[in-house]
């Protein structure tokens, strides 16, 4: 599970874009009028000429200033309303609705999600999440100096591989993969950290520093068509062919969300900016393992005889990084280009992983298989019963196999779902939580209810169904590679009563 929303990539970098710092108007000047320069990303927690927008240790978001004042603007309140403040230290103050007008960040960010609007999300970093300050200094302390973009037309962004990187590669660039500006950060303080193994219950930051080298401004807000993105993944180094796991971005601001396109909002001509991913190490560790298991169903000699969890962890085996960046529309670099072909991709050596750490998903493949099912001909009769579906498993697989029903959500709710039917050796799942531990590609439908097989007795019903009418469904079998053997002992069978 993730530790805390991140203030620095999740917020602060939306406050950048609703207080008008990518066209450096007056709010993103040197010296706003309000003595609040969203261009500092502690300006928050010092005193402007109000008082102080965010206060440390407080964690009721009506007393810190800026949440009040965005919370004023989400309840319909006009632009410039005073705000009073009536608890806290900041008691007494007042301040204005912000931001005076429904601009293409609030709209983006707060009006139009039907959930985690970017007021619900501030006020639970406040609330609930104490008010982490994660911001990375050291690697912000990184950035190169900002340069001319020289003679190079449109947008080129590039992510830098040595610490005087302007995005353009020399023949031979030596070391890339220790030189590489991508750091591991410590998600409680923002501090660079440089772990002698990565253990099972850690979680870090992967935080790297881009840039653009061409002559156009990069990102939506400076009025760009398309969006600047980037990407990370992590692999193992000895693992053949690299089997990878993308990291979630830390722009996401659901903390589940699995999406790894971090957006960069806005990059101007020569300079440089950070992109922030969550690398938690359990999760990866799953991934690489879940990678290698699918591999070996095909090729069962890819390592030799040696069971994943053991080759990942051998030495010199250690995990790396990969960091690639595009404008959208454009392809990211291709999974075998090097740092001294493309300047878009950089590479990082991180650390080993922990001799400790294990797969705490034990059978981490899963395959669906889609059927449809339908009420018999001969039961196509006014006042018909339910049918009932009913999953056998020979007992000498038990233990090899774990199997999943799934359906639509509309189907659930309009066939299975009800006091009249009963469900018996199935239990529901959580899908955002199964697509968490599985991976995105873990659900065979865009909204769907997966119930989980608890046990050879089980049955479930549902319908009727009448002429006309069918229900789509999917057989998950999720498996461990090494206990699977050819033959039958799995078996679908519905009937109707």
């Amino acid at each position: 599970m993730p530790s805390h929303i991140s203030y620095y990539f999740t917020l602060f970098k939306k406050f950048q874009v609703l207080n008008h710092v990518p066209t450096q108007t007056v709010h993103g000047s040197a010296a706003p009028p309000g003595g609040f320069n969203l261009n500092n990303p502690n300006s928050p927690f010092v005193n402007s000429n109000t008082g102080t927008p965010l206060t440390l240790g407080d964690f009721t978001p009506a007393n810190n200033p800026l949440w009040a004042v965005l919370n004023s603007r989400a309840q319909g309140n006009a632009g410039f309303t005073p705000v009073p403040i009536t608890a806290g230290l900041q008691s007494g103050s007042s301040w204005p609705t912000m931001p005076p007008a429904n601009t293409q960040g609030w709209t983006e960010f707060q009006v139009n999600p039907s959930t985690n609007k970017i007021v619900d999300v501030f006020g639970q970093w406040i609330s609930n999440d104490k008010q982490v300050k994660d911001i990375p200094t050291g690697v912000i302390a990184q950035k190169p100096a900002s340069f001319a973009p020289g003679l190079e037309a449109g947008i080129k962004p590039f992510v830098c591989s040595t610490a005087t990187d302007q995005g353009t590669r020399p023949a031979v660039l030596p070391n890339y993969w220790a030189t590489s500006l991508i750091f591991l950060v410590d998600p409680a303080s923002g501090a660079i950290v440089t772990p002698g193994t990565l253990a099972a219950g850690a979680e870090y930051y992967l935080v790297a520093v881009i840039g653009n080298r061409g002559q156009t401004p990069g990102g939506r807000y400076l009025s760009q068509p398309d969006a600047l993105q980037a990407s990370a993944s992590v692999m193992v180094w000895n693992t053949i062919d690299s089997p990878g796991v993308q990291l979630p971005s830390l722009s996401n601001v659901d903390l589940n969300d699995t999406n790894g396109i971090f957006e960069q909002y806005f990059l101007r001509a020569g300079e440089y900016d950070v992109i922030g991913f969550r690398l938690n190490v359990q999760t990866v560790f799953n991934g690489i393992i879940a990678a290698l298991n699918n591999a070996l169903v095909s090729n069962p000699n890819l390592l030799e005889g040696t069971p994943p969890d053991v080759w990942v962890k051998q030495q010199p085996a250690h995990l790396c990084s990969k960091v690639v960046v595009r404008v959208q529309g454009d392809n990211f670099p291709t999974f075998g280009t090097t740092p001294e072909q493309d300047a878009r991709i950089a590479q990082k050596n991180l650390a080993p992983f922990d001799a400790a750490i294990s797969a705490n998903d034990p059978n981490p493949n899963i395959n669906w298989k889609n059927f449809i099912v339908g009420q018999p001909l001969f039961f196509l009769i006014k006042g018909a019963g339910k049918n009932t579906l009913k999953i056998l498993i020979d007992d000498a697989l038990q233990g090899t196999f774990k199997l999943h029903l799934a359906m639509p959500a509309q189907t659930f709710e309009r066939f299975v779902k009800g006091a009249d039917r009963q469900m018996k050796g199935f239990g529901l799942v959580d899908a955002k939580e199964f697509a968490a531990s599985h991976g995105r590609a873990a659900l065979p439908f865009p909204e769907t209810v997966i119930l989980s097989h608890e046990g050879p007795d089980n049955f479930l019903e549902f319908g009727p169904l009448t002429e006309g009418h069918f229900a789509a469904m999917s057989l998950g079998i999720e498996y461990v590679p090494a206990k699977v053997k050819d033959g039958r002992g799995i078996s679908r069978s519905c009937r109707s009563r």
